[in-house]
């Protein structure tokens, strides 16, 4: 007979190596954050290409012989990988769609040749790789031979497309973000959030609710949320006040701000956001696990950030991580 759940001492015996491995990445991740948004055009879909990334160099990792020399480099060539991967699926939606339902899907090119393809026509068109070899460059601070050897391509080919994309990156409309709900349903929300009034919580939000920790845990349906709004709402020990929630409208849509003080600050702590079905909220991604996306977020507030690591922490973690914020001069 199979399993019908995960063997509890797998997860035991997983979860120190991807705390290790997330505390190891910890140092990299700023620099990986800042070239996965620019590179994805805005801040939601370059964290979710953060997170893809890290989660599939954890998988490599466990199954590479060779040794990897430089992360960062590494990290880049996955980021940009499966950035491209999601471009050309898209691709293929869209001509699908386009073709009709008497049309023949059409047929992906083929799979040795695609990646250095996509490399090729994409810098000789300043379209997305010309953006990945431009950021790599100047935010990632590679070399033009470590740009070429990641997208598969010639020194000349980088050299060429830094030269014409240099300057027009910024000019780039940044990408729309995917449908949320509605603005009238995140203020219900925020209001009841606010109010602690589980009831017309209840009242909102579907009984098979998604949640994700971005970077942390899943839960799904309603009960197995519960943790969820019992740990947002809490006052946590040594915190002056319960947290506090507002509304506020990013690039278009309508986010969650949560705030907690420390140390008699007031900081951003998380933000959270949300989608809908038939009127009630079946969706709910919370960033407090993205301390890059906070920072980015707090920065256009023109509010402090709390500090915030890249993973769920023990007590003792959180106080070391508090004590050191303190240490530091002017640090948020």
């Amino acid at each position: 007979m199979t399993e019908s759940t995960f063997p509890k001492p797998l997860q035991e015996e997983l979860q120190p190596a991807w705390n290790h491995y997330v505390d190891f990445l910890a140092p990299h991740r700023p620099a990986l954050h800042r070239y996965c948004v620019r590179l994805a055009g805005n801040l939601w879909d370059g964290e979710d290409l953060v997170q893809d990334t890290v989660v599939r160099v954890f998988a490599l990792l466990g199954k590479r012989w060779a040794a990897i020399e430089k992360p960062a480099p590494y990290l880049a060539r996955v980021a940009t990988n499966l950035w491209i991967d999601q471009l050309r699926r898209r691709e293929l939606e869209r001509a699908f769609v386009a073709a009709g339902p008497d049309e023949p899907a059409p047929a992906p090119e083929p799979a040795g040749s695609d990646v250095r393809a996509a490399a090729q026509s994409l810098l000789v068109r300043l379209t997305p790789r010309e953006r990945a070899a431009v950021l790599m460059k100047d935010v990632l601070d590679l070399s033009v031979e470590e740009t070429a050897s990641i997208l598969r391509t010639s020194v000349s080919a980088v050299k060429a497309a830094l030269h014409r994309g240099r300057g027009r990156l910024a000019d780039a409309p940044p990408t729309a973000p995917e449908a949320a709900a509605p603005p009238e349903l995140v203020d219900r929300f925020v209001a009841a959030f606010d109010a602690r009034d589980l009831a017309a919580l209840r009242a909102i939000v579907s009984e098979d609710v998604r949640v994700e920790l971005v970077g942390s845990n899943e839960m799904h349906g309603a009960a197995d949320s519960e943790p969820f709004f019992a740990h947002a709402l809490a006052r946590f020990p040594g915190e002056e006040r319960d947290p506090r929630f507002e509304a506020f409208d990013y690039a278009g849509e309508r986010v969650v701000l949560g705030f907690r003080v420390w140390d008699g600050q007031e900081g951003l702590n998380d933000v959270t956001r949300l989608s809908a079905r038939g009127g009630r909220i079946d969706g709910i991604r919370n960033y407090c696990w993205c301390p890059d996306t906070l920072r980015a977020l707090a920065e256009v507030l023109g509010v402090r950030a709390n500090p915030r690591p890249y993973r769920t922490p023990t007590l003792e973690e959180f106080q070391a991580l508090l004590a050191a914020s303190r240490a530091k001069p002017g640090a948020q």
